[in-house]
Order: structure tokens, then C-alpha cells, then sequence
């Protein structure tokens, strides 16, 4: 019997993104790749429907989205695969407000701001930096569904206590992403569950940089 894959992508992503991933993997599974914000798309908490329980993976925003969705509903996941994430514990209150401060000045960008600008301007973070950015097509996404996951889910707000999480998780960062691989450390330190492999060479958008290894370690998780 095949197992079902909830593959979650990150902010201003798609889908799609996923898709060197699957053609890596050797899992026989049946994946869900949803559209978190296109036109149209459903509520960000609520999970996709699917029989049984699945596996959750998520990458940046959309591992913070899996963390929520496994702390809500943990009888219907057997584990995790959390790419580049940020659980939020290890913020100072100061550094809380200057992230939500900074979270609410890009919701508003993303209402109103040219596209084009505005995606080159979200590309040019110091996370992204020295990597080919995907390309990104204003039809594709809902802005006021953009400018609301800021909003409502940002990083400032978010706390992750690791005792309701199940123990099959694989926590994985690139080892050029220094920021994500010290809080690949931070966690362990922590007491979180689970395994902590970092992809040398790679920055954060694994999805892109590192198909083969991501897909290795979801191989390895279901298996």
C-alpha cells in the first residue's frame, strides 16, 4: 500500500516547487502538493483531505505551517520532514517585535507594490543570496492571501513546543544557511526529537539546491 505525501511549499512558492523532489524520490507514495497561495485556495490551517494518516513534509513557511498543522492534529501524521525552519523558540521579545515589525512592512508591499520590484526586492534577502531564484508570476497568487500569512503567521508569533510533535521528524538546513543550521543545533540542544542532517554546499531553498538529498531523506522517513 502506497503512503501518502503532504508536501507543503514555502512563502511566495508553489506546489510545483516540489516537483524535482518527487522525480528523486523512490517512495511508492501518492503525494499532495497544494497551492497555499493561488487564487481561490483554501484556509491555511486547514489540512487537505486524505485517508488514513500521511507523512508532512514542509520547506521554510510551509515548515512552519506543517509544525502548526502537527501540533493541532497529531493523530493524523506519522512524522515529519522540516526543511529550513524556524520553530520560533530562540527569539529574544526584541528580536520578536523587530520580525513582526518587518513582517507587517512586507504585507503591506504585497498589497500594493509593483510585482516585479517586489519579487526581485524578496529574492535579494541575505537567505537567498548567491542562488537563481524561481520564477514567479503575479497570475499565480492571491496578494491579500500573501499579505495575510505575514500577518497571521509570522515567525514572531510562532512558538513550537516539541512534546506533542511525534518522534519520526528529520530536520534538515544547508550547510551554507548558517542561520538555519545554528538553529539545527539550537533545537538538538532543546531536546527536540528526531534528526538533524545538514546538506553541505547547500543554502535554504533546498527544493532547488538539494532535490536529490531532500528526496533521500523523505525516502528514508517513510521507509
Amino acid at each position: 500500500m502506497s503512503a501518502t505525501i503532504v508536501a507543503l511549499h514555502g512563502f511566495l512558492g508553489r506546489g510545483s516547487d516540489w516537483d524535482a523532489v518527487r522525480a528523486a524520490s523512490k517512495a511508492d507514495a501518492h503525494w499532495l502538493c497544494p497551492d497555499l497561495f493561488a487564487p481561490g485556495a483554501g484556509d491555511l490551517l486547514a489540512v487537505p483531505p486524505f485517508g488514513g494518516k500521511a507523512w508532512l513534509a514542509g520547506y521554510s513557511f510551509g515548515a512552519r505551517l506543517a509544525l502548526r498543522w502537527l501540533t493541532a492534529h497529531p493523530d493524523r501524521w506519522h512524522g515529519a520532514l522540516l526543511l529550513s525552519v524556524n520553530p520560533g523558540n530562540f527569539q529574544t521579545e526584541d528580536q520578536r517585535e523587530e520580525r513582526g515589525q518587518t513582517d507587517r512592512a512586507w504585507a503591506r508591499d504585497f498589497r500594493s507594490e509593483a510585482w516585479d520590484v517586489l519579487v526581485a526586492k524578496w529574492n535579494a534577502q541575505d537567505v537567498f543570496a548567491g542562488r537563481a531564484c524561481p520564477l514567479r508570476g503575479e497570475k499565480d497568487f492571491d496578494r491579500a492571501k500573501l499579505a495575510a500569512a505575514l500577518e497571521n503567521f509570522s515567525v514572531a508569533d510562532q512558538f513550537t513546543d516539541p512534546l506533542p510533535l511525534p518522534s519520526r521528524l528529520t530536520w534538515m538546513a544547508g550547510g551554507r544557511d548558517d542561520k538555519f543550521a545554528g538553529l539545527q543545533t539550537s533545537m538538538r540542544e532543546a531536546g527536540f526529537s528526531g534528526t538533524f542532517p545538514v546538506v553541505e554546499g547547500a543554502g535554504h531553498r533546498l527544493l532547488t539546491e538539494a532535490p536529490d538529498a531532500v528526496a533521500a531523506a523523505l525516502d528514508d522517513l517513510v521507509a
